[in-house]
């Protein structure tokens, strides 16, 4: 692989408030990654590039030749200099990939996996969860997605019909603001709502999101019995 690809800006759009959908297209480059890891992008030309996880799966890759991020966007909608003034039909310098929060080789197939997300942390689950699937696996899986405003819910239609899709609950918490049209689950994720996903069998857990909730959230698995060695995590730190 050279240095960096070059590659088009398929679509960008907002999913929500805080976030932007970019999908880039490979045009017939050869590309290989594995589910859960990341590459950075920065516009054509820009010194800057920035570490994203990748939302796609490589098996939906293999059918439609393109890649997508889910970005987390500034207050006024910025992606920060090194995206700066992005749109469709840009040209985007693509570096990767790169990481090791990934499906084990040997994924047993029945065993429950679950996936815990806060904000874009759910990029990479998504991958995850997509490519078990495309590999014949038969357990349930579950996902947690935390956010905190109830306008922040990315893949809406994904989350709805992730019962049908993934054999598992799909479960969004608020923490800060609901509004008053929401129903579901209120404030962080904690021990009650890990318990109903805990086992026994101990699912293979994969955490990502801000470092604190990672940590906070590794140690309550712990408490509830979950082995270490079923637990992967990948944290992010909000972009300046």
């Amino acid at each position: 692989m050279p240095d960096a690809l070059t590659l088009v800006v398929r679509s960008l759009t907002a999913p929500t408030p805080t976030t932007r959908r970019l999908v880039l297209a490979l045009d017939g480059v050869p590309f290989t990654y594995q589910a859960g890891q990341a590459a950075s992008i920065g516009l054509h030309g820009q010194r800057e590039r920035r570490p994203y996880s990748i939302a796609s799966a490589p098996a939906d890759t293999a059918t439609d030749d393109r890649i997508e991020f889910l970005l987390r966007a500034g207050p006024s909608g910025s992606l920060g200099r090194h995206l700066d003034a992005v749109r469709d039909g840009a040209r985007v310098d693509f570096e990767g990939p790169y990481g090791s929060f990934l499906l084990p080789d040997d994924l047993p197939p029945t065993a429950p996996l679950l996936f815990i997300a806060g904000g874009t942390g759910l990029a990479p689950l998504r991958s995850l969860a997509r490519e078990a699937r495309a590999r014949g696996h038969q357990g349930p899986r579950h996902l947690l997605y935390s956010v905190r405003d109830a306008d922040d819910v990315a893949y809406r239609e994904e989350l709805a019909s992730w019962e049908a899709d993934h054999g598992g609950d799909a479960v969004v918490t608020v923490t800060r603001r609901p509004g008053e049209g929401w129903a579901g689950h209120r404030g962080r994720i904690g021990l009650s709502l890990l318990r109903r996903f805990a086992g026994p069998p101990a699912p293979l857990c994969f955490l990502c999101g801000p470092p604190g909730m990672v940590d906070d959230l590794t140690h309550q698995l712990s408490q509830l019995g979950v082995p270490a060695d079923h637990v992967r995590t990948e944290q992010w730190t909000p972009s300046a």
